[in-house]
């Protein structure tokens, strides 16, 4: 079996990792730090990272093969024999410790960093299991997926860029990075749902009508929302302010010319529509933090094609819905 299949990687590759390398830009940004300077640093950091995400979705799918089953749904691992499951678990948690052993002796980017392994490990083991247990299932997830992998790729560039330990700006990719993993986990599950009712899975979202979830939806987004916008307080400038008009174009262009309806986390079964947000915190903010540290340090423009070589998918989406909409015109 492929690598890349069992792994799953295709569902998180670009939705995870971009937004935790813009934390990582932003941060040097944020310290006028040369990216280049960084790029070993940063590429440590994302294997580091690759592997967490890579031991998640191993175990999440070990622990699903009899609900997967129940729901008719497609498992991975359930076609890998148990002696290799334990065989690609045990390398996963070496090559983690390995990552530790160089972390160290940074001992605030060594916490957050076990933290992503030890809540998710909680979500999905059983007999803790979190998953199954409504609210602390879905903090499970957007701390070990976003909050505690953001605050380790922060904690990590001040300390290799010798900064002064910013607060405030811990709390705000902090309080961002959590909201934006609620909704990413919120809408997985009520995405998943009916399947998650076939085979008896307890989720946060089995337990509610989608109909009965608008204001909570509304609040979640709202924080995000704010939280983001600190971010943006410590680092704005007229490139972000661009990229910011950019997507705000190509959000009417779906909205318009494409009929996609705008969501915030419940999203439509079998109709075009779009999260608000979500492609410019994948396309329009990297790369303006990147145009910006690249006009700093003219280097960094090699940084900038080796991310579109790595994350193609959905700047070539953005590309092609306007290059649609000017067809019709």
């Amino acid at each position: 079996m492929k690598f890349l299949e069992f792994t799953r990687s295709s569902e998180w590759w670009e939705y995870k990792m971009v937004p935790l390398l813009s934390v990582g830009y932003a941060t040097l940004l944020l310290q006028h730090y040369p990216i280049t300077q960084a790029i070993l640093k940063l590429l440590f950091l994302l294997s580091a990272v690759i592997i967490g995400a890579v031991y998640v979705s191993v175990i999440n799918d070990i622990s699903d093969i009899k609900e997967d089953a129940i729901a008719g749904k497609k498992n991975r691992m359930a076609r890998i024999s148990p002696p290799w499951r334990i065989a690609i678990v045990s390398l996963c948690l070496i090559t983690g410790v390995i990552n530790g052993y160089f972390i160290y002796p940074d001992r605030l980017s060594l916490f957050f960093y076990i933290m992503a392994w030890v809540v998710f490990s909680l979500y999905s083991l059983p007999p803790v299991r979190l998953k199954k247990r409504g609210i602390w299932g879905l903090l499970c997830d957007a701390m070990g997926a976003h909050l505690f992998p953001s605050l380790f790729i922060t904690s990590s560039l001040l300390e290799f860029s010798h900064a002064d330990k910013n607060v405030f700006w811990y709390i705000a990719v902090g309080i961002w990075a959590l909201f934006y993993g609620l909704r990413g986990i919120l809408w997985h599950q009520f995405y998943d749902r009916e399947n998650d009712l076939k085979s008896g899975t307890t989720t946060f979202a089995s337990a509610i009508r989608p109909e009965n979830f608008k204001t909570r939806e509304a609040v979640v987004f709202s924080v995000e929302l704010i939280a983001f916008s600190g971010v943006l307080f410590f680092i704005f400038n007229l490139w972000i302010a661009v990229s910011i008009g950019l997507y705000l174009i190509l959000i009417q262009i779906r909205k318009t010319y494409l009929n996609h309806k705008i969501c915030l986390i419940i999203t439509p079964a079998h109709a075009p529509h779009q999260l608000l947000m979500n492609d410019y915190y994948l396309v329009f903010f990297p790369l303006s933090l990147l145009f910006t540290l690249s006009l700093n340090h003219p280097s960094g423009w090699l940084v900038l094609f080796f991310h579109l070589l790595l994350f193609p998918r959905k700047t070539l989406f953005a590309l092609k819905d306007i290059i649609a909409c000017l067809k019709r015109n």
